[in-house]
């Protein structure tokens, strides 16, 4: 008697070499497509880190001095509202020996500050501020001495605490940037340094999307404004006002 005859009915055997297979095939060609899919996600997003384009700032413009136009536009134009904070703060963070710095300082971070607060998505400065420039030796010095900070500390910084980079987040943030602007207008001796490190921290965290590294900017920058009052106060009442 043979295979077929002992099976009731029309019943189809398949050889079990055919059933093999055909279970091997499937899940082989599975996983290979979900690795080739995850592989090209990882290797699509490259940040560009805030060190490289202070470094490309400098390597692709070899005049003796640098506009706030071709600043803005070298560190990603008219988009770039956190990289133009860390930019502007720079010549204060590291004291620049320069005549009116201040003004290259204030008056641009005032204003990007206050389009945040505005919320427009495109950075707009005045003409005669776009004509302003700063000398190429003191400005590369000063991106020369805070790259290897700036260098260590990427290593650390990440995206984190996403409320803080909310839009509305945003506007508080640059309302409280606008405010360190007005007080490094001040002509208060030991105080711009300060201020200025906590918009440059504060302006990193908004490049990196790092929620956590802008709350220390802003609790420098509280900490700065708590030295001004104190120094304001000591100086009003040496002169017996207070």
């Amino acid at each position: 008697m043979t295979a077929d005859a002992a099976l009731p009915g029309n019943i189809l055997v398949l050889p079990r070499t055919a059933l093999r297979s055909r279970k091997k095939k499937a899940p082989v060609k599975k996983v290979a497509s979900g690795t080739k899919t995850r592989r090209s996600t990882k290797t699509d997003v490259v940040p560009v880190r805030t060190s490289k384009i202070l470094r490309d700032l400098l390597e692709n413009n070899k005049d003796k001095s640098f506009t706030v136009e071709k600043i803005v536009s070298s560190i990603g134009g008219t988009s770039a509202f956190g990289t133009s904070l860390l930019v502007f703060s720079i010549p204060e963070v590291l004291p620049i020996p320069i005549p009116g710095i201040s003004a290259i300082v204030v008056i641009p971070t005032g204003i990007i500050a206050a389009q945040m607060v505005a919320g427009n998505g495109q950075l707009k400065l005045p003409k005669a501020l776009l004509k302003r420039s700063i000398p190429r030796k003191a400005l590369a010095t000063a991106i020369h001495a805070i790259l290897p900070f700036l260098e260590k500390t990427e290593k650390y910084v990440k995206p984190r605490w996403k409320w803080a980079v909310h839009p509305v987040s945003k506007r508080f943030i640059g309302f409280f940037v606008f405010l360190l602007a007005l007080a490094i207008a001040l002509p208060v001796p030991g105080t711009n340094m300060p201020l200025a490190i906590a918009i440059f921290i504060i302006a990193l965290g908004l490049v990196e999307n790092d929620g956590m590294l802008i709350t220390l900017g802003i609790l420098i920058g509280l900490a700065s404004f708590a030295l001004l009052g104190g120094i304001i106060l000591g100086a009003l009442s040496l002169l017996g006002i207070v």
